[in-house]
């Protein structure tokens, strides 16, 4: 980036540089995700798209509901059985693999895509975008306008 410029400014003057822009309501900032997970022996893959919200309070890649975990035995992956701590500092069961990032928004990451740990738990349809998936992109949000943008 070069010296003196804000982040806003150089996004604008390099516009390649968004990933995705866009506005979100009731304080939720939303992006459109594909991740993939792959049986490394067969190279089977299972792929999953969903609605995830941008959360910067969760630290690993990607949440997704537990039901979805079913797909995985297609493949041959069975996730690791663990703990993650929700809202509250209320600790719950869940299932934990490795994936790829392979999309947000309208932007396709290049082949594999980002490695992101997935976390399979609870049942709510929307998953959730963690600190992990976001750690190579610059993410800004901005309160008033409820607008966020990613950059890379």
């Amino acid at each position: 980036m070069e010296s003196g410029l804000s982040l806003l400014q150089w996004s604008n003057m390099n516009p390649a540089a968004i990933i995705l822009e866009k506005n979100y309501s009731e304080g939720r900032a939303i992006a459109d995700v594909r991740v993939a997970v792959l049986n490394p022996d067969s190279l089977r893959q299972v792929t999953f798209e969903a609605k995830a919200k941008i959360d910067t309070g969760f630290d690993a890649g990607f949440h997704i509901r537990e039901s979805e975990m079913s797909q995985l035995a297609m493949i041959g992956i069975r996730p690791i059985a663990g703990t993650v701590t929700l809202a509250g500092n209320v600790p719950a069961t869940a299932y934990h693999c490795f994936g790829y990032l392979q999309r947000i928004g309208d932007h396709e990451l290049p082949p594999p895509g980002i490695e992101i740990a997935l976390v399979f738990q609870g049942n709510r349809p929307q998953g959730l975008l963690g600190l992990e998936a976001m750690s190579s992109w610059t993410v800004t949000f901005n309160g008033p306008a409820q607008s966020f943008s990613i950059a890379c």
